[in-house]
């Protein structure tokens, strides 16, 4: 009987850690050639989502992938370099919602 509860103890503590598995991603451009010169601009995005009653995430895993697309389109097809992430959390009568906030320098390749 003993076996059987630490088996089972076991495969909740799994499943309850597998869920909270968010999606790695790689800030920044990738060189390629020279690193670009030119003018550069401040760029920022941000993207939330909300734990439910502390167990149900909704939008949570991936904010930061979402956040990294929408500072790309905001790059516009410049180069990104300088990536800064900031966390912030917020509680909520049923939960806490999570952001992640991006902030980067976008640099223009000068035309030649």
């Amino acid at each position: 009987m003993k076996r059987i509860k630490f088996q089972l103890a076991g495969i909740v503590t799994a499943t309850l850690l597998a869920a909270c598995a968010g999606t790695p991603i790689s800030l920044g451009s990738r060189v390629t050639g020279p690193i670009p010169t030119g003018a550069e601009r401040t760029i920022t995005a941000e993207a939330c989502g909300f734990q439910l009653l502390l167990f149900i995430p909704i939008g949570i895993n991936d904010r930061a992938q979402r956040a990294y697309r929408d500072l790309e389109v905001e790059a516009d097809g410049d180069f990104i370099t300088n990536v800064q992430v900031q966390e912030r959390w917020t509680y909520a009568f049923v939960g806490t919602r999570y952001c992640t906030g991006l902030r980067a320098k976008a640099v223009r390749q000068k035309s030649s």
